[in-house]
């Protein structure tokens, strides 16, 4: 039977080889959690794997009462027939692709034990999964940052946060990657946006790390006024001073340097355009950038030598700073340890520290 799967034991394992691209919808596997317990039936949907339990009594085998069968088989040709409730009709067995072994983290000490968190409130949610508040240990207080699919911009932020340590950018506690969802366990921040952090992306810079998305929402306050730079999805370490990124409809066009859309070429040149566009955020007190503009207009606008005016109340030498960060001309934006003195011979008159 093309469709059963004797070496698949958990629903992690079976969503691995129906998410697979060349399984359209309908595609569909059985396996069994141990020797002595329920066959399970696995069925991809609008790009989701929905596990049923089959339920088996003396016999007959059955996912509803009122519908029993007398063999495993038997309720796989029924419903490959009529969905009668199922998510999607039967289609085609699972294709038994060989699948990549499950993305974990390297480094057992920083896995954690799933049970010893709990969820207390949903922080945040969006594309990319859920952040929660949490406790750690019934004593830490700590973000939870849940992923439903694996990926490898998830592992890739774990390996960054892991080799990093300053006050300015965010602490890792740990992770739960042995099952799903994989989690990403941080220190707890107060909220997203304040000031800017001149010595965070030196250190980033001087580590030779480009952190791709440099935005108001990916910078966390902490106590005392002070915050930290966080969400390492989309950074890269670099050696040859540039990295190629993929185009995605996900990714914060708005703040990418106008190279970004023609080469797909990634420097740290382009974290200072990022970050000239968060020094607009700022002073506008969270505004979005480029506001009556849509992406795909942005991105014509930005190729065609548009810069944002000058927001209101903004002093002129932090605009001239602004401007400098969006110089066409990667070569003539300053590095961040230039602009970590710029600022501060600005700072006094703007903001109290």
């Amino acid at each position: 039977m093309k469709w059963y799967f004797g070496n698949v034991t958990k629903r992690t394992q079976a969503k691995r080889y129906l998410l697979e691209q060349r399984n359209g919808p309908g595609s569909f596997l059985v396996w069994k959690k141990a020797k002595n317990s329920f066959y399970y039936l696995s069925v991809k949907c609008d790009g989701i794997a929905w596990h049923y339990k089959i339920t088996e009594d003396d016999k007959s085998f059955y996912l509803v009462e009122r519908k029993k069968f007398l063999s495993v088989s038997e309720l796989v040709d029924s419903y490959s027939r009529d969905p009668d409730g199922l998510c999607e009709q039967l289609n085609k067995p699972c294709a038994k692709v060989e699948i990549s072994p499950p993305l974990v983290c390297k480094g057992k000490e920083w896995e954690i034990e799933r049970s010893s968190l709990e969820k207390v409130e949903k922080l945040d949610s969006g594309e990319f999964g859920e952040v929660w508040k949490g406790i750690w240990k019934n004593k830490t207080e700590v973000a939870i940052k849940e992923f439903p699919v694996r990926n490898k911009n998830i592992l890739n932020e774990i390996e960054i946060l892991k080799q990093l340590k300053h006050r300015r950018l965010l602490k890792l506690y740990g992770v739960c990657t042995m099952d799903d969802p994989i989690s990403i366990v941080t220190e707890l921040l107060n909220g997203s946006l304040s000031r800017f952090l001149r010595k965070g992306m030196a250190y980033l810079e001087a580590k030779k790390i480009l952190h791709r998305d440099l935005r108001a929402e990916n910078i966390l306050l902490v106590e005392f006024e002070s915050c930290k730079i966080a969400d390492f999805g989309l950074a890269q370490f670099t050696v040859s001073g540039e990295n190629a990124i993929e185009m995605d409809a996900k990714l914060p066009v708005k703040w990418m340097a106008p190279e970004v859309f023609t080469s797909q070429k990634y420097t740290v040149k382009c974290d200072v355009w990022s970050f000239g566009i968060l020094l607009t955020e700022i002073i506008t007190s969270g505004e979005e950038p480029y506001s009556d503009k849509s992406k795909a207009s942005c991105v014509k606008a930005i190729k065609n030598g548009y810069r944002m005016p000058k927001p209101p109340d903004c002093p002129q030498s932090l605009y001239d700073i602004m401007l400098i960060c969006w110089s066409s001309n990667p070569l003539e934006r300053p590095g961040f340890i230039n602009l970590k003195d710029k600022l501060s011979e600005v700072q006094k008159p703007l903001i109290p520290m």
